[in-house]
């Protein structure tokens, strides 16, 4: 708790009286200089009425525990040593110390730390009541005192700091300082007492910058700025005020600064560091301690930064146009032909470029200290003049070649996917080709297929007689052949005939077409229709239906198939119809089977009979 009579002072301590001591220091420390005091000393024992001890803790030294069994057990406030008294059952002073070393002309702030020995709910009736006086050196007349409250109790040893302002004269730089007990009688009125301080009552100083950027500390070469000292609570009689600068190397004082504010016009980087402002009564502005210093103000400043604006202008339309400026800005305004450009980034890019964005590109940057610099570029947008001299997708037939000129008149250079760098090339390999073109700022790229195929040929056997009903196949198949055409309108590779004749067959593709033909010719070749004697109705393509073979010519047929009980199971009247092992729409049991044959022959009717075995 802190009691004052005016607002505490926060400055320069001037003096301090903590009766010495430490936290490895004894318990008890030397007696007071002599004509401090006229109480008695007591170095080890129980300090009574009109004794004081320099001690670090309020209890007995011999024992640990209260002393009078009353008093507070505490200790000083910092580790070290207080002074306990027991006040004279007369009131009077009991401390006087002469201070020397303070400003004069100065407001100085006074202040003691004091503790009630007497603990609350204590029967000790009296608490002590002090007087502070404090008088010049010089003269003798007192320039202030202060009489405290009822120093309170409390349940535990509790510090409690009270103080007060004064003048010091002009001329003057010493003091005396004198407590008296103003409180009567004994039982009770024991206290203790620390850290008696005198410190300087200056200005209260906060400076404020103005003119940097954004209200920062950061300036830009060139630029005007002040700084406000703000000062307030003035208590001195003539104030005097010293601004200072610090580039690194220590405080100067700056010639010519001595109000409370500072301009600087046209800065520069030179001016660069810290400042500060100083003030005191006249006569102690040069005086270290009698002084108010405010808070240091760092002051940045930079130049401007040079920008270097790059693009890759000219472009050709379809391109992405780019405009860079490497440089750490805080900020970055583009404007195209004088219109501002929504980009805030160190790099402009527009993409798929047209003659819309010809023009000429500004660049604004803002950097540390708020500097600004610009530079611009003039942008050509070039319409593409290369065009498609490359074919589309080719085929080549045989030993067929290519011939590729893709010479233009503004082309600059050529590069083909296979590294090759001429326009004009002679190509007769399969697979992609792409060319790229270019005349320094245009370019393009095409690029065409070329599959390579061969003339189909065909070749049937020769010209052949076959026997009356005999089917032939003819094949016309060819791997590259992508289309067939028969003399039959047939367009399959391959068919099958049974008739004499004259067949031909086209066989072709993209890169042409082939022709063969065939004469066939047909002759009686037996006396009697042919019957297999077996067959194997079993489903496997192979031998599955019984047929009856005329290798003549006839004018009528008719088959019959019999089973052994003489049952008709099966008839036809066709050479290519057969029997295929069924019977009532069921495989027919295995074993033998009867057939017969009547055809007629140049007008003659014949008949055959004979047995088959069915095969399962």
């Amino acid at each position: 708790m802190t009691v004052q009579s005016y607002a505490q002072c926060s400055s320069n301590v001037l003096f301090s009286e903590n009766f010495g001591g430490s936290n490895n220091s004894p318990l008890t420390g030397s007696r007071l200089p002599a004509g401090v005091t006229t109480y008695t000393f007591d170095s080890l024992g129980t300090i009574d009425d009109g004794q004081y001890g320099i001690r670090k803790t309020t209890a007995d030294i011999a024992t640990g525990q209260r002393q009078f069994s009353v008093w507070h057990i505490g200790n000083d406030r910092s580790g070290g040593n207080m002074m306990i008294v027991n006040a004279d059952y007369t009131a009077g002073k009991f401390y006087e110390t002469t201070v020397s070393n303070l400003c004069s002309g100065s407001q100085l702030y006074f202040s003691a730390w004091l503790a009630n020995l007497i603990p609350a709910g204590s029967s000790n009736p009296l608490d002590p009541i002090l007087r502070f006086e404090i008088a010049s050196a010089v003269s003798g007349t007192v320039l202030s005192s202060f009489l405290t409250p009822t120093i309170p109790r409390f349940s535990s040893f509790t510090w409690t700091q009270y103080g007060f302002n004064f003048s010091l004269p002009a001329g003057e730089t010493s003091v005396v300082l004198r407590i008296f007990n103003n409180q009567a009688g004994g039982i009770g009125n024991d206290l203790a007492l620390d850290d008696i301080e005198f410190t300087l009552c200056g200005a209260s100083i906060a400076p404020v910058v103005n003119g940097t950027m954004l209200n920062t500390n950061d300036a830009c070469v060139g630029s005007n700025i002040s700084i406000s000292g703000n000062v307030t609570a003035i208590s001195y009689t003539n104030p005097a005020y010293q601004w200072q600068f610090n580039n690194g190397s220590g405080w100067v004082n700056i010639p010519t600064a001595t109000t409370p504010d500072l301009s600087i016009n046209n800065i520069q980087k030179a001016d660069s560091g810290n400042y500060r402002l100083l003030a005191a009564e006249a006569a102690n502005i040069n005086s270290t301690n009698c002084r108010s210093i405010s808070p240091s103000i760092p002051i940045h400043v930079f130049a401007p930064v040079t920008p270097m604006l790059y693009t890759n202008a000219p472009v050709c339309e379809g391109k992405d146009l780019l405009l860079i400026v490497p440089v750490n800005a805080i900020a970055y305004i583009w404007t195209i032909n004088g219109r501002p450009f929504n980009m805030s980034t160190d790099t402009l890019r527009a993409r798929n470029v047209t003659a819309a964005n010809n023009g000429m590109y500004h660049v604004r940057l803002i950097t540390k200290g708020g500097c600004s610099s610009m530079d611009s570029a003039t942008v050509v947008i070039q319409s593409n003049p290369l065009q498609r001299f490359l074919p589309f997708d080719t085929l080549l037939c045989d030993a067929q070649t290519l011939d590729v000129d893709a010479q233009q008149p503004t082309a600059a250079t050529y590069l083909w996917n296979d590294g090759t760098t001429s326009a004009q090339r002679i190509l007769s390999t399969e697979g992609i080709y792409s060319l790229f073109t270019s005349d320094a700022v245009c370019d393009r790229t095409d690029s065409f297929t070329i599959t390579r195929n061969y003339t189909p040929t065909v070749q049937l056997i020769s010209d052949t007689t076959l026997c009356v009903n005999e089917p032939l196949l003819l094949n016309a198949t060819n791997p590259l052949a992508e289309f067939y055409l028969w003399s039959t309108n047939e367009t399959d590779s391959s068919i099958t005939i049974t008739s004499p004749g004259t067949y031909s067959v086209a066989v072709g593709n993209g890169c042409g077409i082939a022709v063969d033909d065939i004469t066939v010719d047909y002759k009686d070749c037996a006396d009697m229709i042919f019957v297999p004697n077996a067959f194997t109705p079993n489903d496997d393509r192979l031998n599955d239906v019984l047929y009856a073979k005329a290798y003549f010519l006839i004018e009528a047929f008719d088959m019959k198939i019999y089973n052994r009980w003489g049952q008709q199971i099966f008839s036809t009247n066709s050479l290519f119809t057969g029997w295929d092992g069924r019977m009532n729409n069921s495989k027919a049991p295995p074993g033998q089977y009867i057939w017969t044959v009547s055809y007629k022959r140049n007008g003659k009717l014949y008949t055959q009979k004979g047995t088959v075995l069915l095969i399962p």
